[in-house]
């Protein structure tokens, strides 16, 4: 297990971190969604590693697939957590 694989892991993350920062409008905080999910990747593709073993190609190549999937469950719960936006605030009464 090298460095690339670390970096892959991240780059999973902040790829899911920005679109999903983007284009959900509950997420307000862009940085937080990318750390979250940065977390999520690096979790995710190491534990998977741990479990299932780093001996052959197919596995690192498998914990990057892990490793969307933990940094996509990641965001969905920071989606959830997140509060919804109040459109109302924007409007003020005059």
């Amino acid at each position: 297990m090298g460095a690339s694989l670390w970096i892959a892991w991240a780059l999973i993350g902040i790829i899911g971190g920005f679109m999903v920062g983007k284009l959900i409008s509950r997420i307000r905080n862009l940085t937080l969604a990318i750390c979250v999910s940065i977390c999520g990747a690096l979790l995710g593709g190491f534990l998977f590693l741990i479990l299932f073993g780093t001996g052959n190609t197919n596995a690192e190549v498998l914990s990057l697939v892990a490793s969307a999937v933990v940094c996509a469950l990641f965001l969905w719960v920071l989606t959830i957590a997140s509060p919804k936006r109040n459109y109302d605030d924007d409007i003020t009464d005059e």
